[in-house]
């Protein structure tokens, strides 16, 4: 008696992540977050960081907004990419076949966000049907600072959006921030959102120029939480319900 009562409590202090998780690589669930299971949790966020040096610094963390998925009953997913060996079209490729595992591994809605390189890449899953539920690009930018490419880098821009497909429960958040010298051109790129959202069907939540947070990291400053992190939980999916606070281990402070 006593062994099925010991048997009973392991069985009840099982944690709820116990559930196995789909292969999906490149992608893999962040370490700072517990993982309900596709079975669980109501989907899955996956988080594409920007570039860094991997000679200073581990890859970059979650912005702190996206605990506030993690508290809807969302899995954090990442997708970390080697500095220097980061292209566009092949990280495009491979974010499109960790989705395309994870929706088929039982996850009911996908949602991409990220920062920078991440963002521009998010933005890509797009341009194949069904692929996600949501993305949220904060800061996109891959062409650096020099004012010779910016031209350049909008049309990229361009490109890389007109490519979406026409998807109308695709909720789209776009936010970039004013002194940030990797932004090709904020108002530029904006219209080129609400162009893509008119005629692709998209949501659109823009973000433009705020009078605070400022600068290329704003997204991972305190005050965008603050002002911003609800908001665009609600709109990334307006039906989820706040369920008990997950553990979250990094500081969701900006890389230094």
């Amino acid at each position: 008696m006593l062994r099925l009562i010991f048997l009973l409590v392991l069985l009840l202090a099982a944690p709820a992540h116990a559930q196995p998780l789909p292969p999906a690589a490149p992608l893999h669930p962040s370490a700072a977050f517990t993982p309900l299971g596709p079975e669980q949790a109501r989907g899955v966020l996956v988080w594409l960081h920007g570039s860094y040096d991997t000679d200073t610094q581990p890859s970059p963390p979650e912005p702190a907004w996206v605990r506030r998925a993690a508290d809807r009953g969302y899995d954090i997913w990442r997708f970390d990419r080697t500095p220097g060996h980061d292209p566009l079209a092949a990280g495009a490729e491979s974010l499109a076949r960790g989705l395309t595992a994870l929706r088929q591994g039982g996850y009911r809605r996908v949602i991409v966000a990220g920062h920078s390189r991440g963002a521009w890449i998010a933005l890509s899953a797009l341009a194949q049907p069904g692929l996600v539920d949501g993305v949220a690009a904060f800061s996109p930018a891959a062409h650096g600072t020099s004012p010779a490419r910016r031209e350049q880098a909008l049309a990229d821009f361009s490109a890389l959006v007109h490519a979406a497909v026409h998807a109308p429960e695709t909720r789209v958040v776009y936010a970039s921030f004013a002194d940030d010298p990797l932004g090709p051109g904020p108002a530029a790129q904006l219209a080129m959102m609400r162009d893509v959202a008119e005629h692709r069907g998209l949501k659109l939540l823009p973000i433009v120029q705020p009078k605070e947070p400022t600068g290329h990291m704003g997204v991972y400053e305190q005050k965008f939480d603050r002002l911003f992190g609800a908001l665009v939980v609600r709109f990334l999916d307006p039906e989820a319900k706040r369920i008990a606070p997950r553990p979250r281990a990094a500081s969701g402070k900006a890389p230094t």
